[in-house]
């Protein structure tokens, strides 16, 4: 009987998206330093790639946007690599080449994305074999958005934002995306946040935008956005509050997504393209990108 040849893998690509916050209600800070969230995420057709390939050891590089960025023990994308060696046990070793088309320190998650599709790529490429709750688990250890970032479409977060409950949407939405050259230190829309915050407590409820994404009521759903980082992130750079205001009457809703600087604008799928030409023009020093979500969370695009 032929032996049947072992098929190895040489190399991984995995994808994974940019969210926006269509609600962020935050608490108090907690003892452990970290704020209680009550948030609904919600995946972005905006993807960055990890092409992950076998070496001696860890190592990345970045192309497209955030070249400037890190490439050492910092990034999140060697530290989920570290952190995966470390649950594992493995003494495997990658060089890991990041695409970066979300937005940098644009409170949309790109670098949960990159830590996430480094999780899926490495756990391909290394033949580790730990399933979706085992590699949730792990992503919970790097940050808040990132179990997120696995496992996409549309969901509840709860306690930091990594306990997560998954809703079934009942529609696609559109949304036009203001990115800014400027970017925003989430430490210290928080940190502001803390300042501005006169009564201790729990996040208020997102239950009530949770039954609305189920449904395909956009206009229903743009009055129920959210994000109680707006009055922090609008008091250290009072000019988003001036675009935000500008764009009131502007699709079906505004929202700062997570701790800003970008600014969502929720519209129809047939709305996108003329909105943002619209939006373009009225806002030249801006960069606007078209989206549709809900999409996919991190998942192996090639393999080879």
């Amino acid at each position: 009987m032929e032996s049947v040849e072992e098929v190895v893998v040489e190399r991984v690509i995995a994808s994974a998206p940019a969210k926006v916050n269509l609600a962020l209600r935050v608490g108090s800070v907690r003892d452990d330093g970290f704020h209680p969230l009550d948030t609904v995420f919600e995946a972005l057709d905006l993807f960055d790639d990890v092409t992950a390939t076998h070496a001696d050891d860890l190592s990345m590089d970045i192309a497209g946007l955030g070249t400037d960025l890190p490439c050492d023990e910092s990034n999140l994308v060697l530290r989920a690599a570290r952190l995966l060696q470390q649950a594992t046990g493995t003494t495997r070793g990658a060089h890991l080449s990041v695409t970066k088309r979300i937005p940098v320190a644009g409170g949309m998650a790109g670098g949960s994305a990159d830590a996430a599709a480094t999780l899926v790529a490495l756990n391909t490429l290394w033949e580790l074999g730990l399933s979706g709750e085992q590699l949730l688990e792990v992503g919970a250890e790097l940050g808040s958005d990132v179990p997120f970032s696995l496992l996409g479409s549309i969901a509840r977060g709860t306690s930091r934002g990594e306990k997560l409950e998954s809703i079934k949407p009942g529609a696609m939405h559109g949304w036009v995306l203001l990115t800014n050259p400027v970017g925003l230190s989430t430490p210290a829309v928080f940190r502001k946040f803390d300042d501005l915050s006169l009564e201790a407590g729990q996040p208020a409820s997102t239950e009530e935008l949770c039954q609305a994404v189920q449904g395909n009521d956009l206009c229903k759903i743009g009055q129920l956005l959210i994000n109680d980082l707006e009055a922090p992130a609008f008091a250290l750079r009072p000019d988003l509050a001036e675009i935000v205001v500008a764009l009131q009457t502007v699709g079906h809703g505004v929202v700062l997504s997570g701790s800003g600087p970008t600014i969502a604008v929720l519209c129809e799928i047939s709305q996108l393209e003329s909105l943002g030409s619209e939006l373009a023009n009225a806002f030249p020093e801006l960069s606007v990108v078209s989206a549709v979500g809900p999409a996919a969370g991190a998942h192996i695009k090639q393999q080879n």
